[in-house]
């Protein structure tokens, strides 16, 4: 739900409230004025019945509609005047019974004492009641209607300088030279943030830069000292008179020297991909032609480890990828169903339009499935891998949009790429 439509319906809620609110005090005030008006016009009756009785106007006669007047004689009384709330049968609906007003007095008159009492209703609770809430009513109606054409227009037009800041937000990238060109606008607030992310985005492409420059540097110069160190090491194999000891320790050396070369490779391969520096590469590539030529690679090693490998690759399959990026997510699958695997094991590769499966049998893996592609995870330990194969598969397949998943089912070990 867009901020615009929150602020709308969170304005229409108060007023909502205050509507409530405001009806129950305009009924209270109404019904008190009414009450006002109700108790003078009831002591304006009861003065025209005492003028009557001072003329000498028979009782029976002005014992008429909702009067009732009692002769207390001639011995003093006091002479009060008590208004009262009490109930009285409806006028028009027979067995109901409605609020009435009344009033009680003592008078004198021509020196005997009269009670008199007055009941009369001017305007019923229930009208009073159906009066607000019908007024109430119909001005939040008009007021939501105002409040919903007015609230859009009026806030989508104060908003526009924020909607332009996301979508100049959406199209930033790292590796454009350009500056993030921001909406000039004379609201405070959104000065204010535009020129935060100006300066976040600044920072986070300098930041970009010299990250990009280390791991391009560190992998350049690490690579040096470990071709000079494995070169020594052959020519110290090549040294006679060696005991067996000290060989093992030499190719010790040298494959650690190896794996180390290889560590340093992917991790820049991984960190070119979080940079998105192969997004800009991406085209059709034809993808059968690349998982058949992996196969025939991995073939000749595939028949030395003694693994059946099988493939069911459909032609034409086109994927929109970096074609180095497919080649390296190809390879490393295959590479992984080989490496993980038992003896007189298999292979199997299967290819559509729709994904990328690789099966292979090997023993169950010591780590849940979902695991397995966080870096420097295996499966088993001590079995030469880096630990990284997948974790570069799934970097691959979220920079271009794929969905990878793996599944171990009847002692076979499954990973589809789904395109």
């Amino acid at each position: 739900m867009s901020l615009i439509t929150k602020t709308t319906l969170f304005y229409l809620l108060v007023a909502l409230l205050v509507f409530g609110i405001g009806g129950v005090v305009t009924f209270y005030l109404v019904q008190k004025e009414v009450q006002k008006e109700t108790d003078f016009a009831l002591r304006d009756n009861l003065r025209e019945i005492t003028e009557e009785l001072a003329e000498g106007v028979p009782l029976d006669f002005l014992k008429r509609g909702k009067a009732d007047i009692a002769d207390l004689g001639p011995a003093p009384r006091d002479t009060f005047y008590s208004f009262a709330d009490t109930l009285a049968p409806h006028p028009y609906l027979e067995g109901q019974m409605e609020p009435y007003r009344k009033v009680t007095a003592v008078q004198e008159v021509n020196g005997r004492y009269y009670r008199i009492s007055i009941t009369d209703v001017f305007i019923e609770t229930d009208d009073i009641y159906d009066v607000v809430v019908d007024i109430m009513l119909r001005l939040f109606i008009i007021l939501s209607v105002a409040m919903l054409f007015f609230g859009f227009l009026i806030t989508g037009w104060l908003f526009r300088p924020f909607q332009k800041t996301l979508e100049r937000i959406r199209s930033f990238n790292l590796k454009d030279q350009q500056v993030l060109d921001l909406p000039q606008t004379s609201t405070k607030e959104f000065r204010q943030l535009n020129a935060f992310i100006a300066q976040m985005a600044f920072k986070a492409r300098k930041d970009y830069l010299a990250l990009k420059e280390f791991s391009e540097n560190a992998s350049h110069e690490i690579q040096t000292p470990l071709a000079i160190a494995r070169g020594k090491l052959e020519l110290l194999l090549e040294t006679p008179g060696l005991t067996d000891e000290q060989l093992n320790l030499v190719q010790s050396a040298q494959q650690n020297i190896n794996k180390l070369s290889r560590l340093g490779n992917a991790l820049l391969l991984l960190t070119r991909i979080e940079n998105k520096e192969f997004a800009g590469n991406q085209a059709p590539a034809d993808f059968s032609g690349i998982t058949q030529h992996c196969l025939e690679n991995f073939a000749e090693l595939a028949s030395l480890k003694g693994l059946g490998l099988s493939r069911h690759i459909e032609p034409g399959v086109q994927v929109i990828i970096d074609g180095a990026l497919a080649d390296i997510l190809v390879a490393n699958l295959v590479k992984n169903a080989i490496r993980h695997n038992i003896p007189g094991g298999w292979v199997e590769v299967k290819l559509d339009a729709r994904s990328l499966l690789v099966r292979n049998s090997g023993p169950a893996p010591r780590v849940p499935s979902e695991q397995l592609f966080d870096r420097f995870q295996k499966s088993r330990q001590g079995d030469g891998s880096l630990g990284l194969g997948l974790a570069i598969v799934k970097k691959i397949a979220e920079a271009n949009g794929f969905e990878v998943s793996h599944r171990f089912t009847e002692g076979a070990h499954e990973v589809e790429v789904v395109f």
